[in-house]
């Protein structure tokens, strides 16, 4: 499924009526969504949005998966 600039603005929206005082530290990931140019792709830097999951099995088991292109282990994850 993929991640659109809608649903990252959703989360950013109910995360600052939580947290205002973050407002700031926000600022360029919200001036940057603002543009409207695809916030979760690759393509889009300085910043893009990927979202991420750790899987705990019996609380004691995380499963981690080794990143091709960076060759380090990491939690499974990306963006579309």
């Amino acid at each position: 499924m993929a991640i659109t600039d809608c649903d990252i603005a959703g989360v950013l929206t109910a995360y600052l009526e939580r947290y205002p005082q973050e407002a700031g530290q926000l600022a360029e990931p919200l001036r940057l969504l603002a543009e409207g140019r695809g916030f979760a792709s690759r393509r889009t830097f300085p910043m893009h949005v990927t979202a991420g999951a750790l899987l705990v099995r019996d609380h004691a088991e995380v499963l981690l998966i080794e990143h091709l292109a960076y060759g380090i282990t990491l939690q499974p994850g990306g963006s579309s």
